[in-house]
């Protein structure tokens, strides 16, 4: 190619230049540093059940069965707001299930490759969890999958995140949240009470073991909902023979959910009612002080509506030194403690009713639930629901052990319907009571008794108040009804299968109709009380392990035992016949008996025979109790005139009484009597 003369002569130099600059070490870039390839990656997420899961132990577990953090090591606890960060070696083997663990509360996550990932903690992914698990159990889920590492993978998990999120999309999209509930961060909604934290509010999942290899799950939504409405569930089951959820949960309208940062105002309550007992009985109540309007403390004050303890009543109960709140009062009530709150749905007047734990300085736990209103100041404040009278409703589960009669042992499963025998139902005639499913029943008072007992079809007062819906022998090779053996207590007519059972809501709505001896044809009150969670199935009831009588105890009963039907057995402290003395063993994995009762009949005229029956209060630390003969007023004589077991009674059975977390009733009891088995 030719050139112009100048243009030769520029396009040497630029040439020159070119050809100089190559392989010159004066001009020559720096080498680029080595790229090195990272060993670790980091897992981080947010516990949370509605409010931030602060303090709980996390583990993550390798399919090689390696733990994280090693043993020995610093554990991962969440911070205040639930969050955590962990540090994994690349050579840690995915997949990973995540559990984070707080007092009995335990929930799982799951991690799908060994890479920088998201894993939140929280009651939606224990359910994903549940999805993932050969039994059903999340607790189960990280042995299952040592055992069979195929368990676990990204195509199962994100099968099993879609499942999950269409069920809960119609609450997903009431509070607005679209965020991936195992991987998305939910970090600022857990901080703000909005989005998926709101959604976690919202939500009531229950997954209950029913076998080694099954389980059963419930989803429905709290929130505000008129008296006597029942709430829709979704029930399914997990595990062995696994079904998929039937529909989603119903529309769901966002004004009736509880507010945004609602768990912060539930903290801040339980934060004030403990700071009330923090101080001595003396600052907290005037000298000598009984009623509500004795509490001189602002501390205590500030936990009522209004600041105003006068404020407050529940049941019949208001604040006094026998009455609600009756710690306040005591001396010895120091240091109580009350957390884990939960809420638990919105009354039809707007107030919430909320669950908690109450611990006192000796460890001693109670599960609880309280009706609190917002106050003027945004506040929550204790308020009670405001009912007249005494009543409620619990779901209760009881094995009941024959002492002297094994083939006659059996479970049996259904609801506690509760009217104790206090100052307020002293002119009540009887109480009508509808189940949810349109069903009445009567609840009458007894002479001896401390409740109100229910009524059989013939009109006779039964000496329980327990509806047992399903029941079931021990002996498994007997398949008969035990309604048609223990005549003494109270049976359904109709025997629920577990199908039965597991169709009523865990919220189930119960209405109570009270009748005044004045006014026996006109209805005085008409009041409702809902569940925390529905009575389990027989099976269920199975996997639930209980406290027992020690042996010695058990073998003395049965000597003691001396006219079937009867026994004049006044326990092992005989120098004492005032007292009844329990001692109990609580096995692993078996909820620790808080109360103790006895069963009996007095002779309160010739060829009468009346029922009574007493109960002590123990600590859930306690393996010994003593109970008291106490009267039940003056046609009540089942204790004579020294307060002693009058000669004329007769026991025929005693319980340990034990509560879970979800508020059920569980009860081992060991009849004295004998049954006639058809």
């Amino acid at each position: 190619m030719n050139l112009p003369m100048v243009s030769r002569t520029a396009a040497s130099l630029l040439l020159v230049g070119l050809l100089a600059g190559c392989g010159s070490d004066s001009t020559a870039p720096a080498a680029a540093p080595a790229v090195v390839a990272p060993t670790t990656f980091t897992v981080a997420g947010t516990a949370a059940t509605g409010a931030a899961l602060d303090g709980a132990t996390i583990t993550i577990i390798g399919s090689d069965g390696t733990s994280y953090p090693a043993a020995g090591a610093a554990p991962i606890v969440t911070g205040a707001d639930g969050s955590y960060s962990i540090v994994l070696p690349l050579s840690a083997k995915p997949p990973f299930v995540v559990t984070a663990v707080k007092n009995d509360v335990s929930l799982v996550s799951v991690v799908a490759e060994a890479k920088d990932s998201t894993a939140n903690v929280t009651p939606v992914t224990n359910l994903i969890a549940s999805r993932l698990s050969s039994s059903g159990d999340p607790a189960k889920l990280a042995a299952e999958f040592l055992a069979d590492p195929k368990l676990i993978d990204l195509a199962k998990i994100t099968t099993s995140v879609a499942e999950v999120v269409k069920l809960v999309q119609p609450l997903m999209d009431a509070v607005g949240d679209s965020t991936n509930p195992l991987s998305g961060n939910i970090q600022v909604a857990v901080t703000n009470g909005t989005g998926a934290d709101k959604m976690l509010d919202s939500l009531s999942i229950s997954i209950t073991p029913n076998s080694a290899s099954t389980v059963n799950i419930a989803v429905s939504v709290k929130q505000k909902q008129a008296e006597g409405e029942q709430p829709v569930v979704i029930a399914f089951s997990g595990g062995t023979g696994a079904t998929a959820p039937a529909a989603t949960l119903p529309t769901v309208v966002a004004t009736d959910l509880v507010t945004s940062g609602n768990a912060t105002l539930i903290s801040d309550f339980l934060q004030r009612v403990t700071a009330c007992y923090a101080l001595p009985q003396t600052d907290r109540v005037a000298s000598g002080g009984t009623t509500a309007a004795d509490i001189k403390a602002a501390a205590c004050k500030d936990v009522f509506a209004g600041n105003d303890p006068t404020s407050f009543k529940s049941s019949g109960a208001i604040v006094s030194s026998t009455g609600a709140w009756s710690s306040i009062f005591n001396a010895n009530a120091v240091g109580v403690k009350f957390d884990r709150g939960s809420y638990e749905f919105t009354r039809g007047n707007g107030d919430l009713v909320i669950a908690f734990r109450s611990t006192d300085s000796a460890g001693n736990s109670n599960n609880q639930t309280l009706a609190v209103r917002t106050d003027t100041d945004g506040k929550l404040r204790a308020i009670g629901n405001q009912y007249k009278y005494n009543g409620g409703v619990n779901a209760y589960q009881q094995l009941r052990n024959f002492i002297n009669q094994p083939a006659a042992d059996y479970y049996s499963t259904g609801y506690n319907l509760t009217v104790n025998a206090t100052a307020d139902v002293a002119d009540v005639a009887k109480v009508v009571v509808t189940s949810p499913s349109g069903k009445t029943l009567v609840l009458m008072p007894s002479s001896g008794s401390n409740y109100f007992p229910l009524v059989k079809s013939d009109s006779t007062i039964s000496g329980t108040s327990f509806l047992r819906l399903a029941r079931q022998y021990l002996d498994t090779g007997n398949t008969g009804d035990p309604a048609l053996a223990d005549t003494s207590v109270f049976f359904s007519p109709d025997r629920f299968d577990a199908a039965a059972i597991l169709a009523i809501p865990a919220q189930a709505r119960w209405k109570f109709d009270y009748y005044l001896k004045s006014a026996p044809t006109v209805i005085d009150a008409t009041q409702y009380f809902t569940t925390r969670a529905r009575a389990t199935t027989i099976a269920e009831l199975q996997t639930q392990p209980l406290a027992n009588m020690v042996d010695t105890f058990y073998a003395s009963v049965k000597a003691q035992q001396t006219v079937a039907g009867a026994t004049t057995f006044v326990a092992a402290n005989p120098a004492d016949p005032a007292q009844l003395k329990f001692d109990w063993v609580v096995p692993t994995g078996a909820l620790e008996p808080t109360s103790i009762q006895v069963y009996g009949n007095y002779v309160s005229a010739p060829l009468t025979r009346s029922p009574f029956n007493d109960k002590k209060a123990v600590k859930s630390s306690d393996r010994t109790g003593t109970i008291a003969c106490s009267s039940g007023g003056s046609g009540d004589t089942h204790c004579d005139s020294a307060g002693k077991y009058a000669a004329s009674v007769r026991f025929n059975g005693m319980h340990l009484w034990a509560q879970d977390a979800a508020g059920r009733d569980f009860a081992h009891f060991y009849a004295v009597y004998t049954v006639t088995i058809p």
